[in-house]
């Protein structure tokens, strides 16, 4: 038996021209589904790069009747701000890169229709516009349609295992090195509303400073962490918005987990940049400082920020500097100084089993720690 069922995903958010909106994930579901269930989802997010995330998706379908085969889509919103509009020469969302599918160890072929209307699959066919004028609409500001990755899937009677994989542009702005946002709430719309079995695993690289919105969690004592990584609970400045919990990962990942997941809200996460730094610590209306100053100025934990800190004024500050490196992987000071300068920063995890090794650093701290002698 064939059946149809049309998917949607509303965007989250948009970003004016100071940043970039490029991508954002979405669950594999239909709208209605009185037979299928999620019985399982391991959800798996790691950043391969500076600018690129693999997303990885493991689920387990359970189909308790006969053999079907149903219409199902992953639909992706256009970039916003300052990002490239155009779809690629082949029709595809433009920061979307090695979308795959697999059901039941067989790859599935996969198309995609670039749409309008939020009612765009109708009596076996897509209401889609053409790759001319969608290249037209994309000289505007502002760009509305949806591409729409779709393909048919063969559910057994029984067990049925999906893998389904991509590569996706982080997002940015002023004061966010990345972020990137996944539709969770989509999950619901399969038989049994909810994920009977969910994981969630995400890797963004060593020196991390994330933070994840609580919109579908409580607090950070929810996820799984080792003991290189510390976490905090931080409330929202705007009222009735969500809170967010802040991990400082040195290294590998934070797991959630969850048995009979009802998601409440979507994944939305970001780690900003030293901008973000400079301008919360400032309360003097002075305008940013040019200057380092240990006595009103905190420092970022990612290495990716160090080479935008201001130089020091003076030589405490300097020496502080220095230590950064160190200081990121929990090295006890025995200097007063900088010992109660590093305890105050909300990312320290003091190691006292951790012995400074400047050869261990990375590249970049090797040239840090020359460059602040």
């Amino acid at each position: 038996m064939k059946y149809t069922f049309l998917l949607f995903l509303l965007p989250l958010f948009s970003l004016a021209n100071d940043g970039a909106f490029r991508a954002s994930g979405n669950q594999l579901i239909p709208i209605t589904e009185t037979d299928i269930s999620v019985k399982k989802e391991i959800l798996t997010i790691r950043r391969i790069n500076k600018k690129q995330t693999r997303v990885e998706v493991y689920y387990e379908f359970f189909n308790p009747k006969e053999a079907k085969t149903i219409e199902v889509g992953f639909e992706a919103v256009s970039p916003s701000g300052d990002a490239d509009h155009y779809p690629t020469k082949d029709g595809h969302q433009p920061y979307i890169n090695e979308f795959t599918v697999t059901l039941n160890d067989a790859s599935i072929p996969y198309k995609v229709a670039i749409v309008h209307d939020k009612i765009y699959y109708r009596n076996g066919q897509y209401k889609a516009i053409s790759l001319a004028q969608a290249n037209k609409e994309s000289e505007e500001e502002y760009v509305d349609f949806v591409y729409v990755y779709h393909f048919r899937a063969s559910f057994k009677q029984g067990l049925n295992i999906i893998r389904h994989s991509y590569v996706v542009d982080l997002s940015n702005s002023v004061t966010e090195r990345y972020s990137l946002d996944y539709v969770l709430t989509a999950a619901k719309r399969w038989a049994n509303r909810q994920i009977d079995d969910f994981t969630l695993q995400i890797d963004m690289g060593e020196f991390q400073d994330l933070c994840i919105h609580q919109t579908f969690f409580k607090n950070a004592a929810e996820w799984k962490t080792d003991s290189t990584v510390k976490s905090l609970d931080e409330g929202s400045a705007e009222k009735d918005q969500p809170g967010i919990s802040r991990f400082f990962i040195r290294k590998g990942m934070i797991v959630f987990t969850k048995m009979n997941f009802k998601p409440r809200g979507e994944l939305n996460m970001q780690s900003f940049n030293i901008y973000h730094y400079r301008i919360v610590e400032r309360s003097d209306g002075a305008g940013q400082p040019e200057q380092f100053d240990s006595r009103t100025t905190r420092l970022p934990f990612a290495i990716e920020d160090q080479d935008d800190i201001f130089p020091p004024v003076d030589e405490l500050s300097k020496k502080i500097l220095h230590n950064l490196p160190f200081a990121r992987r929990g090295y006890v000071f025995k200097s007063p100084g900088i010992a109660a300068y590093y305890k105050k920063q909300p990312w320290y995890l003091p190691d006292p089993a951790y012995t400074p090794d400047p050869g261990s650093l990375t590249k970049q701290e090797q040239d840090w720690l020359a460059k602040n002698k």
